[in-house]
């Protein structure tokens, strides 16, 4: 079925009634919880004139259109509360705000999810069901709301990393990487060790790359940090912390103490920078620094 049928002219005085009473008469509600939710003003813009040409004779769209449009209204913001916004906290509603300016949710007929759910177009975040499947399975709307901001057009000046990337380096990584710092100088008695893992250049090698795991934007920082977690095994295993020859070797061939996380084209050698090639982006990381000791 095609996603471009023409509006109808008028609907039907039950259609009329029910869009009045099941759809007009609660978005004001459900736009208030957008504001409590976001803090900012949000609207809801659906034109069911529109909406009725893909309602099949005898369905939940066609006999009862406000409600079913309410529905899937309904549904975005229980997932935007109880979901999205549940893990992704504040960051989260900055982005919806940041990537969706013009603060509108609509309400359109697309082929491109199987049953419905949602992207970002023009600044506004879109609601979609397929043309053939108004009013079913409903629910699923909203369940994809962080893979919407992650494929949205970003403002200019924006960091290259999606959204979901950008999450999972806050939470996976930012966060849980001091102490592996601290326990890596520590064991090379190096305060001023530094960890360099370039994020924009990973993503960069790893969305350009072939054969690129489909799920490394969400692991990005979880994968990160556990590059640098195989280099405190190796440094605990090899007894760092207690062999002064094997510190001078480390201090000799980095002077600068920086440990960097890089993705190559081609697998070599390098002291101190931890390498890997983007179709192998979080494969056997415990064997990323075996060779430390070689490499001295």
């Amino acid at each position: 079925m095609s996603a471009d049928k023409a509006p109808v002219e008028k609907l039907p005085l039950t259609a009329r009634k029910n869009v009045r009473d099941g759809w007009e008469a609660k978005k004001g509600a459900l736009e208030e919880q957008m504001l409590t939710l976001l803090g900012v003003p949000w609207k809801f813009e659906v034109n069911a004139l529109a909406i009725y040409p893909y309602a099949e004779a005898d369905s939940y769209g066609h006999n009862s259109p406000g409600d079913c449009i309410f529905a899937y209204f309904d549904a975005f913001v229980w997932s935007l509360k109880n979901s999205f916004i549940e893990y992704h906290g504040d960051a989260g509603k900055e982005e919806l705000n940041t990537v969706c300016p013009t603060h509108t949710v609509t309400f359109l007929a697309s082929p491109k999810f199987s049953y419905c759910g949602c992207d970002v177009e023009d600044g506004q975040f879109r609601l979609l069901f397929h043309p053939e499947k108004l009013g079913t399975n409903i629910s699923h709307v909203g369940e994809k709301i962080a893979e919407a901001l992650s494929t949205a057009p970003q403002p200019e000046g924006a960091s290259t990393l999606s959204y979901a990337a950008r999450h999972s380096i806050k939470t996976e990584y930012t966060t849980k990487i001091i102490p592996v710092l601290e326990k890596a100088r520590t064991l090379l008695q190096n305060p001023k060790l530094e960890f360099q893992p370039g994020f924009e250049a990973l993503g960069e090698k790893l969305k350009n790359g072939k054969d690129v795991r489909d799920d490394w934007e969400t692991n990005l920082g979880d994968f990160a940090r556990k590059y640098y977690e195989s280099f405190i095994d190796v440094l605990e295993r090899e007894k760092f912390g207690e062999d002064e020859m094997l510190r001078e070797g480390l201090e000799e061939g980095v002077p600068k103490g920086v440990m960097q996380l890089k993705l190559v084209d081609t697998l070599k050698n390098g002291a101190l920078i931890i390498q890997t090639t983007p179709d192998r982006w979080g494969t056997n990381i415990h064997y990323s620094c075996e060779k430390l000791v070689d490499l001295l």
